[in-house]
């Protein structure tokens, strides 16, 4: 991700147009650069599958809220992201690594950190500013899909405290801020290590040196290693599995990649790489999978809830075995495949840094529409992957080489020297249009409930439902719809100033006010449920129902009230859609799960629905059949059915 494979290929280039000697059979630093650029581009594809993946495991991440998880999920999953995730971000650590020691030495510190804050600073202004905001608003959408937030919070900018710790965040994005601080890390090492020897007039040691490469070339290099990155792991044995959205960086994440950096440059200081890396490195590949399955159980056992005691030590001596076996066995392997690099490696290696930036939005987004879908795990796994892979490879090719945003990427745009149709911004304007036209015809399709009354006429002259009216508009609707009866879900009416505005209005037209305390958090008591039923079955018609956005309440109530007037279920869930702000489909909220219940109570018995037996499930079977019990649940069955919900305020 940091052109390493162009900064060392050129002094085998100066050397092979000079006439000088052949390479010597440790081979030479291009080739090292060449199998390093091979890693990290398999390594970008095995992050776009792990992304691809989170969806589809069968335990949440503990430290990480992901967009959405899907019902059809597979443990085989939970491997796989594991196991990329414990070596992925050290392998791109240790390729940006790679070239420090060279930049420092012939250009000085002050111009390597220019050219990283060139290099790094730039695209996450970018990604900031285009490719964050499109992940923040699928993230938000997933959120309200799958029931942990809805629009209410996201209006009253008020969220669960799981979402309010991953508000704030560079997302995917992170690994470049951890890079360049590593990067002034690196520089600060250096520069105190130049001013030490300047003042101890202490010349370099070749001894040191010496030192490392024999470290390097040990053929227990992978256990060596490993010790410091244990004992980063002892400290916080999450920092291999911390992938938190925030901002302030994790002072020993920082370190774990810090170290991996370091390697790296300590690496581009072997002569012949191929001589000291690609001995044993088949066993080391070999054994890192071996020990990834032994450690699995552990490694599973500890993301559901942190291990203690010798398995902690355990776990973390594994998990940092695992990471450098890894890295060294899969870097002396591609040094012994790899020779050159073609016309395709070239490209891949130029489109990486592109990939990684943009492929998430992308998963995302293909996870969250696959949602509804009663497709197999593995299957929406591959058409996410292949989506992903193809439109990211694709949008570089057409919308980031040769333009200025390829510039902000890569450093510097590809030229062409044939002329095409469209010039090289054709691309990235025609997206940018066609995003302005999909965010404005969002907002204004969106306009009754994110700026409106939310109301909507679904039985002209008999059933509306809408967000909490202003006294103004409650009384130009009672006047214009001949409204008799106003349903209002609130906690204590008393303590709202509209609620005596709505009194004095519905007294002075003849219209009923009733309120009724109905959380949308949780499950309805049965007392709340009997309450809402008994109303809208006997109140007057035209009936409004009324929540404070319009959106679960209003839903829950308008499709109560529909199966009273006898339609079917599925177009009583019809009230659960996104014309309403309902985001997420019936299963993602409480208040539509009680509806599913009694669909479940109805199919148990091959009954068809109809208001007798709704009546009877609401009085004799809710909450008796319904939610059984769940270990850890916050509102088990009996202590539902205890509660009793306060009685509704009637006003005639």
């Amino acid at each position: 991700m940091d052109e390493t494979n162009a900064r060392m290929a050129r002094p085998a280039r100066a050397n092979g147009r000079a006439g000088g000697a052949p390479p010597a059979k440790g081979g030479d630093p291009a080739q090292l650069g060449h199998a390093l650029e091979s890693l990290r581009v398999v390594t970008t594809f095995l992050v776009v599958l792990y992304h691809a993946a989170l969806t589809y495991v069968a335990t949440p991440l503990r430290l990480t809220m992901w967009v959405a998880y899907d019902a059809s999920a597979y443990v085989g999953f939970d491997a796989f992201i594991y196991w990329v995730n414990g070596f992925a971000m050290p392998v791109f650590f240790l390729a940006a690594g790679v070239s420090a020691p060279a930049a420092c030495e012939s250009r000085g510190p002050r111009v390597f950190l220019n050219h990283r804050a060139h290099r790094l600073l730039r695209p996450l202004l970018f990604g900031c500013l285009t490719v964050l905001p499109a992940f923040y608003l699928i993230w938000g959408y997933g959120l309200m899909a799958t029931g942990r937030c809805d629009l209410g919070h996201i209006l009253s900018w008020r969220f669960p405290p799981a979402v309010r710790h991953n508000l704030y965040g560079l997302g995917h994005l992170w690994f470049l801020e951890y890079l360049f601080l590593v990067c002034i890390l690196w520089c600060g090492a250096w520069t105190l290590q130049r001013k030490f020897r300047r003042r101890s007039e202490t010349p370099r040691d070749p001894e040191a040196e010496a030192l490392t490469t024999r470290l390097l070339g040990s053929a227990w290099r992978p256990l060596l290693f490993a010790i410091p990155t244990t004992l980063i792991f002892l400290v916080d044995s999450d920092t291999m599995l911390r992938v938190d959205n925030v901002i302030v960086p994790n002072l020993f994440r920082l370190l774990h990649y810090a170290f991996f950096f370091a390697v790296g440059g300590w690496i581009s200081k072997v002569r012949e790489p191929k001589q000291r890396l690609i001995p044993y490195s088949g066993l080391y590949l070999g054994l890192s999978l071996v020990l990834f399955g032994a450690m699995l159980p552990l490694l599973l056992q500890h993301t559901a809830s942190p291990l203690q005691g010798w398995l902690r030590i355990l776990f973390c001596g594994l998990a940092a075995l695992f990471s450098w076996l890894t890295v060294f066995g899969a870097l002396g392997v591609l040094l012994r495949l790899v020779q050159g690099r073609g016309a395709t490696m070239r490209f891949l290696s130029e489109a990486s840094f592109w990939i990684y930036i943009i492929h998430v939005p992308i998963v995302a987004l293909m996870q969250v529409l696959l949602l509804p879908l009663a497709w197999p795990g593995p299957i929406k796994f591959l058409l996410v992957s292949a989506v992903a892979i193809v439109l990211s490879v694709l949008s570089y090719e057409t919308i980031v080489r040769r333009s200025v945003v390829g510039e902000i990427i890569n450093g510097a745009r590809k030229r062409t020297t044939k002329p095409g149709r469209f010039s090289p911004e054709f691309g990235w304007k025609v997206v940018l249009g066609l995003a302005t036209l999909l965010l404005v015809g969002f907002v204004w399709s969106s306009r009754g409930f994110l700026g409106g009354n939310n109301l909507h006429v679904e039985e002209p002259g008999r059933l509306y439902r809408s967000a909490r009216l202003s006294p103004a508009d409650l009384d130009a609707l009672i006047r214009r719809e001949g409204l008799r009866t106003v349903v209002a879900f609130t906690g204590d009416p008393q303590r709202h100033s509209w609620f005596a505005k709505y009194q004095k209005i519905c007294q002075a037209r003849k219209v009923e006010l009733y309120t009724i305390n109905l959380r949308d958090e949780v499950i309805p008591t049965r007392n709340a449920l009997i309450q809402l039923v008994d109303i809208l079955e006997h109140c007057p018609r035209p009936v409004v129902v009324q929540g404070y956005r319009g959106i679960d309440h209003s839903s829950f109530a308008a499709a109560v009230a529909k199966l009273l007037d006898g339609a079917t279920l599925p177009v009583a869930f019809k009230q659960f859609g996104m014309r309403y702000g309902q985001f997420g489909v019936p299963e993602y909220s409480p208040l539509g799960l009680t509806l599913l219940s009694y669909q479940d109570w109805l199919n148990a018995h091959h009954w068809p629905h109809t208001v007798e037996r709704f009546r009877d499930w609401v009085r004799k079977e809710y909450l008796v059949t319904s939610f059984p019990d769940r270990p850890g649940d916050a509102n088990p069955r009996s202590k539902l059915l205890a509660r009793n919900a306060p009685p509704s305020a009637v006003t005639r």
